[in-house]
């Protein structure tokens, strides 16, 4: 049975993944060599903190893992600790992106952001295909509901606190590297 908890993080993951598509787009090399506006940069690195790490990562890591890992057992144990390994590596990458962007360098950019694009679109993957899986047999319908009201607070702050302006900015930014928004 599904639960609501990993429909509504699969409804976010469509929106990381169109991140991860912007930034592909963004990753490919150009003519003159040049990076992508710093603006546009600045753009698709706040959605990636504000939306993918802070708010949709910060649901996983605080609310349902936690609930998760307290039915499991060690093979489970160990697929939400590489799921969070790989959070790490996101935020890594993110960095890394940050430092080529200081150092003008067009080609590492490029090769970190294609990774990150990687990386992302086969974490996802692993999450909706195979952990998510193990979720929906494990959890109750009561830990359902506990991990849905630990979500609305998130969904909450996020609102309260304006950052649903990210998702104009990935849809403006679309437009330009990809000529259509989702």
């Amino acid at each position: 049975m599904t639960r609501k908890c990993t429909e509504i993080l699969i409804a976010e993951h469509k929106i990381i993944l169109r991140t991860a598509f912007v930034l592909n787009a963004m990753a490919k090399p150009t003519t003159d060599q040049r990076l992508p506006s710093r603006e546009d940069i600045d753009g698709i690195i706040e959605i990636l903190r504000v939306f993918a790490d802070d708010f949709h990562q910060g649901k996983e890591e605080s609310a349902l893992f936690p609930v998760f890992t307290a039915k499991c057992d060690a093979a489970e144990i160990a697929a939400v600790k590489h799921m969070v390994f790989e959070h790490e590596q996101d935020r890594s990458l993110i960095e890394g992106i940050q430092d080529a962007v200081k150092r003008s360098d067009r080609a590492d950019f490029g090769q970190l952001a294609t990774k990150l694009s990687d990386i992302l679109q086969n974490h996802i993957y692993k999450e909706d295909h195979f952990l998510f899986e193990m979720v929906n047999r494990m959890l109750s319908e009561e830990d359902d509901n506990k991990v849905c009201a630990e979500f609305e607070l998130f969904d909450r702050d996020f609102y309260d606190l304006g950052h649903d302006r990210v998702l104009h900015r990935l849809s403006m930014l679309e437009w330009k590297y990809l000529g259509k928004a989702a």
